[in-house]
């Protein structure tokens, strides 16, 4: 009867090991399969964390306003209160109806724009990401006021753009201090990031290349930023993230 008993003891104990060998590795087989899952969801989330916070570092505000100036002999026009009117800083770029950028100076509250033919409409384009408009006047211009006499203020907009200046930068800050971005930018130690920006024209300026080791997660975003000149173009940013 004793070794009966030894008998089922080992072998109650020997199923209990099995048991336990069986669930462990069950366990194992489920992390084996749902971990890439897993780790792909959180990396496509940190992905789409990067792409926003790179869209939003690149981007500030355009002011942009229509002016109808009439028509006149003089090569030039005054805007009289012109920036008592539109907030746009000193930083100032005017085109003619065509596109094509004018000459443009400013002396306290007036906008100086030197005509190149017989334009009767202004574009007014402002933002901290231009450079800063000279100073100064322009002699034999048209004084115009606003008003029905003079110039015709129209619709005024301020709206959020991604600019070219602005990705440059980040590329510059990335070579140039990568960490400190990271940190900026607030990612999450452990993941890193690299940025492409591709012009229409297909001219790609990129960070520097990193060894990597890991798989890559990388989306292409079609974005429409806004040039040195205030031009308004199609490009892309590719963002890979390990």
């Amino acid at each position: 009867m004793k070794r009966k008993k030894s008998r089922l003891g080992v072998v109650s104990h020997v199923g209990v090991v099995l048991s336990f060998v069986i669930f462990v590795t069950f366990i194992i087989f489920i992390y084996v399969i749902i971990r890439p899952a897993v780790v792909t969801e959180n990396k496509q989330n940190q992905l789409d964390y990067v792409k926003g916070v790179i869209i939003e570092n690149s981007s500030a505000n355009l002011v942009s306003a229509s002016v109808l100036i009439g028509e006149f002999p003089e090569t030039c026009v005054q805007l009289v209160g012109f920036f008592d009117r539109v907030e746009t800083g000193n930083r100032v770029i005017a085109k003619n109806n065509g596109g094509e950028v004018l000459n443009a100076k400013i002396s306290g509250q007036d906008l100086y724009v030197e005509k190149n033919g017989e334009e009767i409409f202004l574009k007014i384009y402002g933002s901290e990401e231009f450079d800063i408009t000279e100073t100064g006047t322009m002699s034999g211009c048209k004084y115009l006021n606003e008003g029905p006499q003079g110039y015709v203020l129209g619709l005024v907009r301020i709206e959020k753009n991604i600019f070219e200046k602005r990705i440059i930068q980040l590329i510059e800050n990335y070579n140039n201090n990568y960490e400190d971005l990271k940190e900026e930018l607030n990612i999450a130690s452990g993941n890193d990031f690299r940025l492409g920006f591709a012009y229409a024209n297909g001219t790609v300026i990129s960070t520097e290349e990193k060894e990597v080791l890991a798989n890559v997660f990388i989306d292409e975003v079609s974005i429409q930023y806004i040039s040195k000149n205030a031009g308004r173009d199609a490009g892309s940013l590719n963002i890979g993230i390990w």
